[in-house]
């Protein structure tokens, strides 16, 4: 039985239990690589393990099964990753071509080779296809790949690319996300990989780190997090200025801490349990 699956379309979705009538409990993007667990009604649905440690059932449609060689195989070029919010994957390298896939930011696809200003590339399952340079993060000029530079202002930057998107249940992607996944996508983008539920965040954060308890201690950066105790951590947000946070509440938006504060959330400043920094190295 083949060991790990890629991802095949632009988002897949994990399912607490193999039936679409289940709640979505988070997402995975194209190209990302699981681990298979095991498989159920016939192979149709495959419980996996994303690279954070989730875990979940996603529909064999979503994927392309491959063994350990094959994935070594896969992985062995060039990478190219996305950097529009959303891109398309087109037929040929023109704009005016069918469009064969959506790859959302963070996207990663083996490089096969260049035709103008359009990278060609890989699918998962074989085929190729092409992504237009201004969608991927490449220099303009080499057409190397670039990666993101893992500092707070950075990460900040990228958080607040965010806004507007609608939140969603499970989401991690720029169509719709929920406040921890907003977390883990900003962070994953910079290349730290943190857990995927708040709750899960905040022991993370006290165990790598520190958490504080008083807001005046909070700092640009710092993680923050609501819920009625500490057992029971229900939301998260990533900390900016003046008492103010970036969330995701039913879009991602900025609300404020601090009372005087026209943005000021009085439930958010009722809930608050404490807040801690990711070490960035």
């Amino acid at each position: 039985m083949a060991k790990y699956c890629i991802v095949t379309e632009g988002v897949g979705e994990l399912r607490k239990e193999p039936t679409h009538a289940c709640e979505q409990v988070s997402q995975v993007v194209l190209g990302a690589v699981l681990r298979v667990m095991s498989t159920k009604d016939g192979a149709r649905w495959l419980r996996v393990e994303a690279e954070d440690g989730y875990r979940g059932w996603i529909r064999s449609w979503s994927v392309h099964r491959v063994s350990a060689a094959e994935l070594a195989a896969y992985r062995s070029g060039p990478m190219v990753e996305v950097d529009s919010m959303v891109a398309r994957v087109r037929e040929r390298a023109s704009g005016h071509s069918s469009p064969l896939r959506e790859a959302p930011l963070g996207s990663r696809l083996r490089r096969v080779g260049r035709s103008g200003n359009w990278i060609r590339i890989a699918l998962p399952e074989g085929d190729r296809g092409f992504l237009h340079v201004r969608d991927l993060l490449v220099d303009r000029k080499s057409f190397r790949s670039r990666v993101r530079p893992c500092h707070m202002p950075a990460l900040l930057r990228t958080g607040m690319r965010f806004l507007g998107v609608p939140y969603q249940w499970g989401g991690v992607t720029p169509k719709g996300l929920d406040c921890s996944g907003l977390v883990q996508s900003v962070f994953r983008l910079h290349g730290v990989l943190l857990p995927r539920d708040s709750g899960d965040q905040f022991r993370w954060v006290e165990r790598e780190a520190y958490i504080v308890r008083d807001l005046a201690d909070t700092k640009v950066g710092h993680l923050l997090f609501f819920g009625e105790t500490d057992k029971r951590i229900t939301h998260v947000g990533i900390g900016m200025r003046d008492g103010r946070i970036l969330h995701a509440q039913g879009r991602v938006r900025v609300a404020s801490l601090r009372p005087e504060d026209p943005a000021f959330d009085r439930d958010l400043y009722r809930l608050f349990r404490g807040a801690g920094p990711v070490l960035l190295g």
